[in-house]
């Protein structure tokens, strides 16, 4: 039939009115075409009317294709195949049996033939051509139109997704003809199936990695999960929505408060939600759960609801709880150690002060050399097992937390010459010098531990003695102007003695620990002598330091507080 034949009906100008406005009804987003394929299922909505300029008809009598008045000049006085033509969607008129009767131009660019149905089922991807003519033959029976997703090829031979609309059109309450509309929609099709593989995917992660998602609306109470959020509250594996009271008594009861008192947070300062919390499980264990979210707002810029994930953290709480353990063990047997270091270094004193006692007033007393030359030897080793017993005895203090500061004031001349004297005494013949190097700038006056001060210089003193066969050892104090603030006193010991090696220095301040094994056996000493003073050190708010080179000498330094008297 052409097209003036159907310009009786008055379909024309219907048509070409009709299909702008569904154009733009889609335009404005009226419809999610991709949505209602379905994944290749047929959907067909039953309807009585189509838009017309956008506007829904009611009844059978104003649907679209009522008869207008004769004539075939569209809007503007322009035929209306010039304005169907025009139309970027495709366009068929079908008739009551639905035959093809017109296409036009985009529908003819497809090539579309009149004639009998196949005339459409021609352009039909052959995937969706059964589904198409049967929701199209349903339609004709029922009188209903239809809407469809399916793909229809392109000038160039390209399958495309389109949206497809049947219309009735009526004349007196009678359907005359029917005409189909197709708009393209390929892009919105692939947009939603990425989406949904997207989708699809990030559930499917979130399920392999036992995270749970979660959506809890303040504004009602409820409480939106996923199913693997279910499953680790304890409840079903499936998705479910649950009240805010519920949810609290999911909770076990020592962890509730701390649940609300995190969601007061989160709300109050704008920061993101965070809380640990113990559940029971499906089987009535107890599981801990992380909750980690985020406030969203509404239109009006207030708190509406906070999304997030929970994540099940049993493992890590556990292996917390045994690290826990395990420290709270390990420093009890440490403090039971310091505890028998204490005791046992105060039962060696007691008699090998006796011994040295007997032995100095032995001394006094024979007159015989050989006699003599015995109890000198047993005075020396003496006096070096009282110096090991004393150095345990600190460290057994120190790891304890038994060794406390004394401060008073005091004269720094006192403290440096004492000390150099005492360390003049041990050179035992070798040609060594011990010097002290004062900066004007130190006070003369200074307030802390002199005693404590006196055991690190006087070790250190010691020390650059026994690795120093001849030469030089210099002990110098000046203000420390690396740090910034007033009375911090760098003191230095340095010599130039046999030096040490990167990994000698390394060792140099672990217990029981000296450069090797060769200068033990060649000097002697516990090698806690460093450590002490190094905790020392700290204790006073300080860092010791050491820079050598082996057969070039050591310089020990370390800065401390002492603010002037």
């Amino acid at each position: 039939m052409p097209v003036s034949g159907f310009a009786r009906f008055g379909w024309a100008r219907s048509a070409a009115d009709g299909v702008a406005g569904s154009a733009r009804g889609r335009r404005a987003g009226t419809r999610s075409p991709g949505a209602r394929h379905d994944r290749g299922r047929m959907l067909m909505t039953a309807r009585t009317a189509h838009p017309v300029e956008g506007v829904p008809v009611d009844g059978p009598d104003d649907a679209l294709g009522h008869a207008l008045p004769s004539g075939g000049p569209g809007p503007g006085g322009l035929p209306s195949h010039l304005l169907l033509d025009a139309l970027p969607q495709k366009i068929w008129m079908l008739d009551r049996e639905g035959a093809v009767r017109f296409a036009n131009r985009s529908a003819r660019e497809i090539g579309t033939p009149l004639g009998g149905p196949d005339g459409l089922d021609g352009a039909i991807h052959p995937k969706d051509r059964v589904r198409a003519a049967a929701a199209r033959t349903a339609a004709i029976g029922s009188g209903q139109p239809y809407d469809l997703t399916i793909r229809l090829r392109d000038a160039s031979g390209r399958w495309h997704w389109h949206q497809t609309d049947l219309v009735p059109v009526r004349e007196g309450g009678a359907i005359v003809a029917w005409m189909v509309s197709a708009a393209d929609v390929d892009e919105v099709v692939a947009d939603n199936q990425a989406l949904e593989a997207t989708t699809n995917l990030l559930l499917l992660t979130h399920k392999a990695a036992g995270v749970g998602l979660w959506d809890w609306n303040m504004r009602t109470g409820a409480l939106s999960l996923s199913a693997e959020g279910a499953r680790l509250h304890g409840l079903p594996a499936q998705a479910s929505v649950i009240t805010s009271s519920a949810w609290t008594g999911l909770v076990h009861a020592d962890d509730r408060s701390v649940l609300w008192d995190a969601v007061t947070k989160a709300v109050t300062t704008r920061t993101p939600f965070s809380v640990d919390v113990r559940v029971t499980t499906e089987h009535g264990g107890t599981r801990w759960i992380q909750s980690l979210g985020r406030v969203l707002d509404d239109a009006h810029g207030l708190s509406g609801r906070i999304v997030g994930l929970t994540l099940d953290i049993t493992a890590r709480k556990r292996a917390e709880h045994a690290l826990s353990t395990a420290k709270e063990g390990a420093e009890q047997a440490n403090r039971a150690k310091s505890d028998f270091l204490a005791m046992m270094s105060h039962e060696i004193r007691n008699p090998l002060n006796a011994v040295l006692g007997y032995t100095e007033h032995m001394l006094t007393r024979s007159r015989e050399p050989e006699t003599l030359r015995h109890l000198a030897a047993v005075q020396e080793a003496g006096e070096i097992l009282l110096r090991v017993v004393d150095d345990v005895l600190d460290v057994a203090q120190i790891e304890a937390g038994q060794v406390a500061l004394d401060p008073e004031p005091f004269l720094m001349t006192e403290l440096l010459d004492g000390t150099a004297a005492l360390a003049r005494g041990s050179v035992s013949g070798k040609s060594v010098t011990v010097e002290v190097v004062r900066d004007p700038a130190v006070p003369t006056w200074v307030l802390g531990d002199i005693g404590r001060l006196r055991q690190v210089l006087l070790n250190l003193l010691t020390n650059a003695v026994k690795f120093t066969p001849a030469g030089r050892i210099v002990l110098a104090v000046a203000p420390d102007t690396n740090r910034t603030g007033a009375g911090r006193l760098l003191f230095t010991v340095s010599d130039t003695g046999i030096g040490m090696s990167a990994a000698q220095q390394e060792r140099l301040f672990v217990p029981f620990g000296q450069g090797d094994e060769s200068i033990r056996r060649r000097f002697g000493g516990s090698g806690l002598g460093l450590v002490i003073c190094r905790h020392l050190v700290e204790l006073m708010g300080g860092q010791i330091g050491v820079a050598s080179e082996p057969g070039r000498g050591t310089r020990i330094s370390f800065a401390v507080l002492l603010p002037p008297a």
